[in-house]
C-alpha cells in the first residue's frame, strides 16, 4: 500500500453528496479494521462503528467541526478501552482508516466532542467503552470555490476565496529541529531531499490534518532519534491535540516504514535536554 499517495490523495472535505456509502465500501473498511489497520498501542482495545447520514440531527450539540455540524455524511465512532494514550491511539487508527478511504474515492472531515457519553446517547451506543473519535464520511459535493479560513486568533481571521480545497500547512523548515529546539542548522544533512525517506516521512507529516489547522507540533532530530514535540495552542484541548499527535505519527511511520521498514513509537517523555519552550514537551520518539 503506497502511502506516499493516499496522503497527497486524501479529501478534506466539508460538503458531502446526498448519497449515502454503499454497504460493499463499508464493509471493506470494516475488514480492513479487523485484519490491517495499524495501531499505535496494540494492546488497547477498541471497536468501529458507522452510522447513517440520518445521524446528523442526532449529533448536533453534540459533535461538530468548530461547533458546527458537517452536511449529510456517513460517520464512524470509535470506542477504545479506558487506557495510557488511548486517544493518540485513535488518532493513529482513525487516519489510517481514512487514508484507506481514498481507495474507494471517500473524503472525511474529523469531528470534534466535549462528551463521549452525549455522543453514545445521541447514536444509542451501549457500551463500557470510552467514545475516542468521530469523523465524518463520504462523497465529496464538488464545488468551483471554498472559502478558506486562516484563523490565527479569534480576533484575526485571514478569509480567501481558492479553486477547490485549500488548506495552509507549516512546512519542514517550521517543523524540524536538530539537536535543540529553534536549532535548523544541518537539518537537510539528516533528512536529505526530496527522494529521501526522512524527507518523505516529514513532508507526509506536514500535510497532516490538525484541528483549525494550527499543526501544534514539531521534532527535535537527536542522533538516530525522532523526537515528536507537543506545542501549546489556546485553541486546541488536550483531547483533540492528542489525536493530533497521534495522526501525525501514522503519516511518518507509515510513510518512513515502507522505505526503512517497520518503526515503532516510544510514548512518553524523552531523557535529553532539547531546549524546549516551558510549555512544550517530547511525547513520543522513534529511533531509525
Amino acid at each position: 500500500m503506497d502511502y506516499n499517495a493516499m496522503i497527497q490523495n486524501r479529501k478534506s472535505v466539508r460538503e458531502f453528496q446526498d448519497t449515502k456509502v454503499p454497504e460493499s465500501i463499508l464493509d471493506k473498511i470494516k475488514q480492513y479494521y479487523d485484519s490491517g489497520c495499524k495501531k499505535l498501542v496494540p494492546s488497547i482495545h477498541t471497536e468501529l462503528h458507522f452510522f447513517g447520514c440520518g445521524s446528523r440531527e442526532k449529533l448536533k450539540g453534540a459533535a461538530g467541526y468548530h461547533d458546527f455540524m458537517i452536511g449529510n455524511a456517513d460517520y464512524f465512532v470509535i470506542l477504545s478501552d479506558d487506557a495510557d494514550f488511548m486517544m493518540e491511539n485513535a488518532g493513529f487508527i482513525a487516519e489510517d482508516l481514512i487514508l484507506h478511504m481514498t481507495e474507494w474515492n471517500l473524503g472525511s472531515c474529523w469531528l470534534t466532542f466535549e462528551d463521549g457519553e452525549e455522543i453514545k446517547k445521541a447514536l444509542a451506543i451501549e457500551s463500557d467503552k470510552r467514545v475516542v473519535a468521530i469523523v465524518a464520511f463520504g462523497f465529496e459535493k464538488k464545488s468551483s470555490k471554498r472559502i478558506y479560513l486562516n484563523i490565527k486568533s479569534m480576533s484575526k481571521i485571514d478569509i480567501d476565496v481558492k479553486r477547490g480545497y485549500y488548506s495552509q500547512h507549516l512546512g519542514i523548515d517550521g517543523m524540524v529541529f536538530s539537536g535543540k529546539w529553534g536549532n535548523q542548522t544541518g537539518v537537510y544533512e539528516e533528512i536529505g531531499d526530496m527522494d529521501h525517506p526522512l524527507w518523505q516521512a516529514f513532508y507526509a507529516v506536514s500535510l497532516s490534518p490538525s484541528y483549525l489547522n494550527r499543526q501544534p507540533y514539531g521534532f527535535v532530530l537527536d542522533g538516530g532519534a525522532v523526537v515528536l514535540i507537543s506545542k501549546s495552542d489556546a485553541y486546541t484541548d488536550q483531547n483533540d491535540q492528542k489525536l493530533n499527535l497521534g495522526i501525525v505519527m501514522l503519516h511518518f511511520s507509515a510513510v518512513a516504514a515502507q522505505m526503512t521498514g517497520k518503526l515503532t513509537w516510544t510514548l512518553g517523555s524523552y531523557e535529553k535536554d532539547l531546549g524546549l519552550p516551558p510549555t512544550y514537551k517530547a511525547v513520543a520518539y522513534c529511533r531509525l
